[in-house]
């Protein structure tokens, strides 16, 4: 395998966004009396997009609400949030996003909205190490569908099979793999219920994330040296 890029996903895997993803919806859900229970969140919410997850609380809960509404209150909490705010780096993510970027070609793909990327690529002064960056708002079906993962590539100019995607929940996972991709699936506590089954290989963290990357990247110049 020819190496050339690692692909991130956003929330989860580059920052520590669910939690205060959780709050912003309860906070967004107060005005019809609603909230959404961690058990609900972390099974069936954790990296959907919002209008999915809008969509599931309509049927489960049958609010005074429409999709429209229950999504543009979470959008004005998220403005909120961001406006004085940005996530908080998961554990080594500065070290392994530039430790990567000195050797691959780095990709951003998220299904959150550009505000939200943007504001954590600003706040951790990473916007040089990514090449592009594919949210939410830049294609027409957001994942689990492939659509943010073919645009990368596209960007790009890259075949899926000589780049990793690294993922943290079953919707990312499935759409890194539907566009071909070899796929590091990190597992949290929070997401030991996500299918995962579709994934190249199955961690625990970032950093031992980074380590597989590197490992392949050491056997794959091992076997270029093989005469």
């Amino acid at each position: 395998m020819a190496l050339h890029a690692i692909l991130f996903d956003h929330d989860g895997t580059l920052v520590d966004s669910e939690a205060v993803n959780l709050q912003l919806w309860r906070q967004a859900l107060e005005p019809w009396g609603l909230t959404i229970s961690d058990e609900l969140y972390w099974s069936r919410m954790l990296g959907v997009p919002i209008r999915q997850n809008a969509a599931d609380i309509l049927a489960l809960h049958k609010p005074d609400a429409s999709l429209e509404q229950l999504m543009t209150a979470k959008l004005a909490a998220n403005a909120a949030y961001l406006a004085h705010n940005y996530f908080p780096q998961m554990p080594g993510a500065d070290t392994v996003v530039r430790e990567l970027a000195a050797k691959l070609r780095l990709g951003l793909v998220s299904g959150s909205q550009r505000n939200c990327v943007q504001a954590s690529l600003r706040g951790h002064v990473w916007e040089p190490l990514f090449e592009h960056v594919v949210t939410g708002d830049d294609v027409p079906r957001n994942k689990p569908a492939p659509d943010g993962y073919l645009r990368a590539l596209s960007l790009m100019q890259l075949e899926a099979a000589n780049c990793i995607a690294v993922e943290d929940t079953a919707v990312g996972v499935t759409a890194a793999h539907a566009a071909g991709l070899p796929v590091v699936a990190i597992r949290s506590p929070e997401a030991i219920s996500h299918d995962f089954s579709s994934a190249t290989v199955i961690v625990d963290s970032l950093v031992e994330a980074h380590a597989w990357i590197n490992q392949q990247l050491t056997d794959s110049s091992t076997t270029q040296e093989t005469p």
